[in-house]
């Protein structure tokens, strides 16, 4: 009987000191009702959109080859191959071509003469034949030769070989005064105007990101962002990731082609969600907690189910609404029921 008297006593005592007890002070913030998407960061690196092994599509002798590093613009030579052998087949071919074409004319005078001569019925038909067939086969020769003097001019331009897009020579892969054959890369082009972003998604986030949305982008000395330009919704059974690829401005001299940079992927769609600052949040074994205040200002732990953050805020999906006082600083030492003032 004692004892449960002693029991009582410390109870008493404890309750009465804590309904006398000096308030706590602590602070305090509101959580709010947010349509703030909470993202995830998500691995990316900086390519060229143009980057490429150029050859010149002939066999010769290499005569010289742009420096690794120069900057070039689109149409620029980059290198130069001897067009000497193919202008000494074309000058050839003209000659052929000349030839051909007085044959031509010859069989053309000698087929309207036989043809005048028909109409006095002075040779018969088979000589006028002949002569016709003659004269067109003279005239499909000159075309043939037209033809390959053709193709040799398109050769004798391949002897130039030209930048296709602007850019700079990032490796040459000959050197000057070697026969190349016509399928030899010369030198490799790459793109530093025209970049964009690879990044490789989770596949759960994918459906969350769409064509035209801008994302944020930061590397470890820039911050900018990027309108996604496609999304590859194709993984492999390992990764479980899907390709994002995010276009920069042409004008951005902020990025470098192979720079590694994070981006900043939403891990939900659009929509109301309670939110709460990251300090508010008591995390213990069993689970997550945090304190709110009411009218009285008294303290009251509260179970929390939390998920994603975006910044200094966490979504509430269970256990707090939006527009209670919760304790931002001072909670850990709180108690249920405890008198708390604000600092």
């Amino acid at each position: 009987m004692l004892k449960i008297l002693s029991l009582s006593s410390i109870l008493f005592s404890a309750l009465t000191f804590a309904q006398t007890a000096p308030a706590t002070s602590v602070q305090l913030t509101e959580s709010r009702l947010s349509y703030e998407v909470p993202t995830i960061d998500a691995a990316g690196t900086v390519y060229s959109q143009n980057n490429t092994e150029l050859t010149a599509g002939i066999d010769g002798r290499l005569s010289w080859v742009a420096e690794a590093g120069t900057l070039v613009a689109a149409g620029d030579l980059l290198a130069q191959l001897d067009p000497r052998p193919l202008q000494l087949q074309q000058a050839e071919l003209r000659a052929q071509l000349q030839r051909a074409n007085l044959q031509a004319a010859y069989f053309q005078r000698e087929y309207q003469r036989l043809q005048e001569l028909q109409q006095s019925q002075s040779i018969a038909g088979l000589q006028l034949d002949k002569a016709e067939a003659d004269y067109q086969l003279a005239q499909a020769d000159a075309g043939i030769i037209n033809a390959r003097i053709a193709q040799l001019a398109d050769q004798l331009s391949r002897t130039e070989v030209r930048a296709p897009f602007a850019g700079v020579v990032a490796e040459r892969l000959r050197e000057a005064g070697g026969d190349v054959s016509r399928s030899t890369p010369l030198l490799r082009l790459q793109d530093i105007y025209q970049l964009e972003v690879r990044a490789y998604v989770p596949l759960n986030y994918v459906r969350f990101v769409r064509v035209g949305d801008k994302l944020n982008i930061s590397s470890a000395q820039h911050q900018g962002s990027a309108a996604v330009s496609a999304v590859i919704p194709a993984a492999d059974a390992q990764s479980q990731r899907a390709e994002l690829r995010l276009k920069l401005a042409k004008d951005s001299r902020h990025w470098l082609a192979g720079e590694l940079v994070s981006v900043k992927v939403a891990s939900r769609d659009s929509k109301a969600a309670v939110t709460v600052h990251r300090d508010a949040l008591i995390l213990r074994s069993d689970g997550t907690y945090v304190v709110t205040v009411d009218a009285n200002n008294i303290a009251h732990r509260k179970a929390v189910k939390v998920s994603e953050g975006s910044g200094d805020w966490v979504t509430v999906d269970e256990g707090l609404n939006a527009g209670e006082k919760v304790v931002t600083r001072g909670a850990e030492r709180l108690q249920d029921g405890q008198a708390v003032s604000q600092s």
